[in-house]
């Protein structure tokens, strides 16, 4: 598998689950035992990718991904240490 396109398809894949567990309405549209298949309109490369490998003998739901918004960071508040000592009890 090329590495660039399975990089790509677990981020898409994380951020999907991710968008499930806040959206969980979205996926009672899909059949029981449906594989998913992500695309992203602006990667035709990307696409032809995971179509080329799929083989299903389930139903299928093919998934327009959208865009992702920009990744950020969830720390407040960190902190220089000056005695990382003290951290290790």
């Amino acid at each position: 598998m090329n590495e660039y396109y399975r990089a790509k398809f677990n981020e898409l894949l994380t951020e999907f689950n991710r968008y499930l567990v806040e959206h969980p309405a979205f996926a009672e549209k899909f059949p029981a035992g449906a594989e998913v298949v992500l695309l992203d309109k602006r990667d035709s490369g990307y696409n032809r990718f995971v179509l080329d490998a799929l083989k299903s003998d389930h139903p299928v739901v093919y998934i327009d991904v959208g865009e992702l918004a920009p990744i950020h960071s969830r720390l407040k508040r960190p902190a220089v240490v000056s005695s990382p000592r003290a951290y290790a009890g």
